[in-house]
């Protein structure tokens, strides 16, 4: 009778334990779930520094023109976690391209690092 019920109300692996470890002082061994956590997210947002926040946008220039396209500039955000890239690149174009090109050159790759960090972007 008892072992029916500590098979129906505790887990399988608490139950074959404590009836292997039956000279235990304690009625019921956890140890399998001590270092269980209580909460586990989907994902983990990492913040990033300047420098390396320039290494991830240094890293989409596929072309190796020294200047961020739009699609590249996509692609980037989309990394980053962006929930709508394309805004955020024609947001980014605007606070960055001082030239009006629509690339994000080397030189003004410093201001577009800036204006995402103030966004708050990282990895997921």
């Amino acid at each position: 009778m008892v072992k029916k019920f500590l098979y129906k109300f505790m887990p399988l692996v608490t139950y074959f334990d404590h009836i292997t470890n039956s000279s235990s002082s304690k009625p019921f061994n956890l140890t399998p779930f001590a270092n269980m956590p209580l909460y586990v997210p989907k994902s983990i947002n990492l913040s990033l520094n300047e420098e390396q926040l320039k290494a991830v946008f240094r890293k989409h220039d596929v072309n190796g023109d020294g200047c961020l396209s739009k699609d590249e500039l996509m692609k980037v955000f989309r990394e980053l976690g962006s929930r709508n890239p394309s805004w955020r690149v024609s947001r980014s174009l605007h606070h960055a391209d001082g030239n009006g090109d629509g690339t994000i050159s080397l030189d003004e790759l410093d201001e577009l690092v800036k204006y995402v960090a103030k966004q708050g972007y990282g990895i997921n």
